[in-house]
């Protein structure tokens, strides 16, 4: 899939069209957004209580005639007549920076046709200077710079802009560069806005402070608002046990019954249920978000792993079920595609507590498909056999505690590496999934710990060295590894 450059994206339509159709096309995608949440009646106003228009007239006591539109929205009391208070939209497809003299253009034929209760809006598929950002701020004018969803990692059903809550303070300096940098590039959320008092990704917050700031009471505003229960998740929130339970029951159906799980036999049990496709392809250049390992579509049902420069079969074998994982979970029903990449490797805890859709999904699927891989009752037998050789004890440290001594550092490597070996994944995978089950605890520094992005990059030859004489390719000498075990259980 061509990822586009910001700026440059699908709105960006072939030079043999005109200026209009080109803005055109954007106007109507802008349109078709919000009608598409007022028609749902997910909008921050209930569908009951707001009308959307394009290219509609205003009339101007200044010109004496009606101003044209792009976008409008009109929003109305209960049982009234005329509208109350009113958001005008200007649409800007620019392969350039949104400059201050158009947002001064447009904020005095708002200021003509509705002084008192209209607000207006720039709409943009490009950054805005900073020049436009302050002016638009001291006016109370909204900025909303959009993104095509094609271009995302994940492709979600339903805007996640138009579902979010609010946006944190911590995240408002990602808003103001999804708002000013040309390059920027969105990974998850649509709109980028900056409304009369906040900077946010929330459609929700950003129509509130618009209406509020229109001039409509609270009062009214609660008789034309939904209520905020319209945010609700989507994907509802599953319990580990929820998950290892289904993951069990998927494996017994295929027959495993320890070592390597066999996914080739789960991928042909699908393809035959569910019409699953898998392939192995080169990936584009273009294909590069930001380091893609694979990528499911779900209509049609596609799994592609993509080809790295060197073999590794352990990360092929996670890609394929982290998204065998996102299919049999039933993700489909609120995505399109997903990209996989080295970031799903990691279970994020904080994805419990985030709450969003997106947070859920990632992390049940990257949960599930550690489940799939190292199956959590043979896992368990497999790593007491373990400790019960080396003599490791329990003394209320974890069950496995690993910080910077080399006896420790020993066993846990020793450990890792059987199970790297039995269940065909890397050490990264079998150590996430030891601690996923309480049973080991980290206490090495941080700088001895290597970052996600760097796990299945080539080693060196000294990291190669170690991987092979814990692995168990050059043999361990009994004797060291008895007082090293003793040590650490002191």
């Amino acid at each position: 899939m061509n990822r586009s450059v910001a700026g440059e994206n699908d709105y960006k339509i072939p030079r043999r069209r005109s200026a209009k159709q080109t803005g055109d096309v954007f106007e109507k995608r802008v349109r078709d957004y919000f009608r598409a949440e007022i028609a749902a009646d997910r909008f921050w106003a209930t569908k009951d209580n707001c009308r959307i228009f394009w290219k509609k007239g205003y009339h101007s006591k200044d010109r004496n005639t009606k101003i044209v539109f792009d976008v409008s929205i009109e929003f109305y009391l209960p049982g009234a007549k005329e509208y109350s208070s009113l958001v005008l939209i200007e649409c800007k497809n620019y392969r350039h920076s949104v400059p201050v003299d158009d947002v001064e253009e447009f904020f005095a034929k708002v200021q003509q046709v509705a002084s008192a209760n209209g607000k207006a809006v720039i709409a943009s598929t490009a950054p805005f200077q900073t020049g436009t950002r302050e002016f638009a701020k001291s006016k109370g004018i909204g900025l909303l710079r959009y993104f095509d969803r094609r271009d995302f990692k994940w492709e979600l059903k339903r805007s996640l802009s138009a579902s979010a809550r609010s946006t944190s303070a911590d995240d408002s300096r990602l808003v103001e560069q999804g708002l000013s940098e040309p390059e920027f590039r969105s990974c998850i959320f649509d709109l980028y806005l900056q409304s009369p008092t906040r900077l946010t990704n929330s459609l929700w917050d950003f129509f509130e402070d618009l209406i509020l700031a229109s001039g409509l009471s609270p009062d009214h505003i609660r008789l034309i608002a939904n209520a905020r229960s319209k945010l609700l998740n989507q994907v509802p929130f599953v319990e580990k046990d929820e998950l290892e339970s289904k993951s069990s029951e998927i494996l017994v159906d295929i027959g495993y019954s320890g070592a390597e799980v066999n996914l080739d036999a789960l991928c042909a049990r699908e393809a035959h249920a569910a019409g699953l496709a898998r392939r192995g392809v080169i990936p584009d250049a273009k294909d590069d978000w930001p380091v893609s390992l694979g990528r499911i579509t779900f209509e049609p049902l596609v799994i592609e792993v993509f080809a790295a420069e060197s073999v590794n079969r352990a990360r092929e074998r996670f890609t394929l079920a982290h998204e065998l994982a996102l299919h049999l979970l039933a993700h489909g029903r609120h995505m399109t595609r997903e990209y996989c990449d080295e970031d799903d490797f990691v279970l994020h805890q904080r994805s419990l507590l985030d709450g969003s859709d997106i947070a859920r999904m990632e992390f049940q699927a990257s949960y599930f498909a550690a489940s799939l891989l190292m199956p959590r009752t043979y896992f368990l037998e497999d790593f007491q056999r373990l400790t019960r050789t080396l003599d490791i004890r329990d003394h209320g440290f974890g069950a496995l505690y690993v910080d910077d001594q080399p006896c420790n550092l020993q066993n846990f490597r020793f450990v890792t590496s059987h199970l790297m070996r039995t269940y065909g994944v890397s050490r990264t995978a079998a150590k996430i999934r030891l601690e996923s089950l309480g049973l080991l605890r980290e206490m090495r520094q941080a700088s001895s710990l290597r970052p996600v992005f760097s796990l299945f990059a080539p080693c060196t030859e000294d990291q190669r060295s170690n991987d092979l004489e814990w692995s168990g390719e050059i043999r361990l000498d009994k004797s060291r590894t008895g007082v090293d075990a003793k040590q650490s259980t002191k």
